[in-house]
């Protein structure tokens, strides 16, 4: 909800278009998203080294960056601008509710990009003990 959080700041209090807002609101979340996910929800696949966090990092950006631009941010502008998303809510307007939609569908796309591409198992060499054996 960082997305939606800043987007709804960035457009209201900064007075931001809300195309150039979503791109503000997008990055910090995907950083947020992903210290969740190498802090929780794929620790066991860390190295804890310096190197592979920032090597991870980038991965995660590239991944998520695609994402975000062509399924979040795209859907958020085809919806409101071209598709005249109208489904009015008292006080809200049309690109939150694109925007959720765009969240929605990169949600599904990030997570396995992140779980087969940036935070991948790495394969066990041969006659290597794991912490499960």
């Amino acid at each position: 909800m960082v997305n939606v959080g800043l987007l709804h700041l960035f457009t209201t209090l900064a007075a931001l278009d809300y195309r150039i807002a979503s791109l503000a609101a997008i990055e910090c979340a995907v950083i947020n998203n992903f210290l969740w996910n190498y802090f929780w929800t794929w620790r066991d696949r860390k190295t804890g080294s310096k190197r592979s966090f920032a090597y991870m990092l980038f991965k995660f950006h590239l991944s998520s960056g695609f994402t975000a631009l062509i399924v979040n941010w795209g859907l958020l502008v085809l919806l409101t601008e071209v598709i005249h998303l109208h489904y009015h809510l008292p006080n809200v307007p049309d690109y939150h509710v694109s925007n959720l939609i765009g969240i929605g569908f990169g949600a599904v796309v990030n997570f396995f990009l992140g779980h087969f591409w940036v935070f991948s198992k790495k394969p066990v060499a041969a006659g290597t003990r794991t912490a499960e054996d």
